[in-house]
């Protein structure tokens, strides 16, 4: 059964967007990383607004840190653009650097999005939901290479942590854009913004150029706890195994996918037949606390085209 994930590697777990009180966190950058790995972490990106420095700390053998940061445009009190950008240079290559926040009618908001891809970044659209960004904004960017589907910062603030419906908006235009869970981690809610979203890469080794690689290439899912132990097509049948789970949901355009729920008992196995017409599918496994786990999204002539 052929499996869209890598079927060499191992899966590593980790946080592509974090704050710290180099900006508008309230966690010292050196005790964040310290907290994520002993919470099992494997890798880490503190992603301070306009600046790119805290990769250069100390983080022991075997925990990884992915020099990133945030960029941001202000329209007002409610309403800005925010990319988190992923440097594809490994701490110890890149440099400190650090940005003025960008200025409404000075820089646009794609060239920003060009300037983050042209210093080789993965740039992924953060909160859009939280940004108050209209559908057609969210369409009109080109290039960036992943969405927030879920923030837990912005979730536990304010209830606008959830952007499913703008991803699946741009994969039914066709546009290959991955999707991801994150932490935010700026501090100010009730309940902690930490350790509630998170991304398992499978790569070979927990380092810099294996991780940015699983990235690039979708080699990744997306979760709030429950896990996805593989997911891949049989003859003309999807299939997706994961850790118990009280719902499980394929998404698919333009016919409407299918949704199956637990009975007698959860559900670890669940198999989906094509119904050939299908652009693409992607699965949600939610478990009985409500947690949810994302697939990437997979294009079915890319698939068939590469195999």
């Amino acid at each position: 059964m052929p499996s869209f994930f890598s079927d060499k590697g191992q899966w590593f777990r980790g946080n592509l967007h974090s704050h710290t009180t180099r900006s508008d966190g309230t966690c010292p950058p050196q005790q964040q990383i310290d907290d994520y790995r002993a919470q099992g972490y494997d890798f880490l990106a503190i992603t301070d607004h306009n600046i790119m420095d805290s990769h250069k700390l100390p983080t022991g053998n075997g925990f990884c840190l992915l020099p990133g940061w945030e960029r941001d445009i202000t329209y007002s009190p409610t309403k800005c653009l925010h990319l988190v950008g992923i440097s594809s240079k490994s701490a110890e290559r890149q440099p400190v650097k650090e940005a003025l926040p960008g200025i409404p009618g000075e820089n646009s908001e794609q060239q920003l999005v060009d300037d983050m891809l042209a210093e080789g970044e993965f740039v992924i659209l953060a909160h859009p939901i939280w940004s108050r960004m209209e559908p057609w904004e969210v369409m009109s960017l080109k290039g960036y290479h992943a969405i927030e589907i879920y923030n837990t910062g912005c979730e536990r603030l304010c209830h606008a942590g959830h952007a499913e419906v703008y991803w699946d908006m741009l994969l039914r235009s066709g546009r290959r854009v991955y999707g991801i869970a994150c932490d935010d981690t700026h501090g100010k809610t009730r309940k902690s913004d930490r350790f509630g979203g998170w991304v398992m890469v499978k790569a070979n080794f927990c380092s810099h150029d294996e991780i940015m690689r699983a990235l690039y290439s979708g080699n990744f899912y997306s979760s709030m706890g429950p896990e996805i132990y593989d997911w891949g097509i049989d003859d003309d049948t999807v299939y997706i195994e994961c850790s118990p789970c009280e719902e499980v949901h394929f998404i698919t355009y333009p016919p409407r996918g299918m949704a199956y729920y637990k009975e007698d008992r959860p559900l670890t196995k669940v198999t989906y037949r094509l119904k050939g017409w299908e652009n693409y599918i992607r699965a949600e496994c939610i478990d009985e606390k409500g947690k949810v786990a994302w697939t990437n999204a997979i294009f079915l002539e890319d698939y068939f085209r590469k195999s």
